[in-house]
């Protein structure tokens, strides 16, 4: 789950940053500082919106039409 979560973790945090960042630049704030806290700001926001995406999926067992069939690994 963990892997999962870093995946989900950029992808959140890219979008975040980029809103924020549009949302800067749209208000006047054409600096570098402002551009880096955007940037911090993104991935500090990131963590808890990122384990409410991992809360709300179903992590139960896989449906049986989408899983592997019994005997595809068995060596013979």
């Amino acid at each position: 789950m963990l892997h999962f979560a870093f995946a989900i973790y950029s992808i959140v945090f890219t979008t975040l940053a980029g809103i924020l960042s549009v949302a800067v630049i749209v208000m006047g704030y054409f600096s570098w500082t402002s551009m880096i806290s955007c940037l911090i700001a993104g991935a500090v926001l990131a963590v808890p919106l990122t384990y409410a995406v991992l809360k709300q999926m179903d992590w139960s067992e896989p449906d049986e039409k989408h899983a592997a069939k019994k005997d595809r690994w068995y060596i013979r």
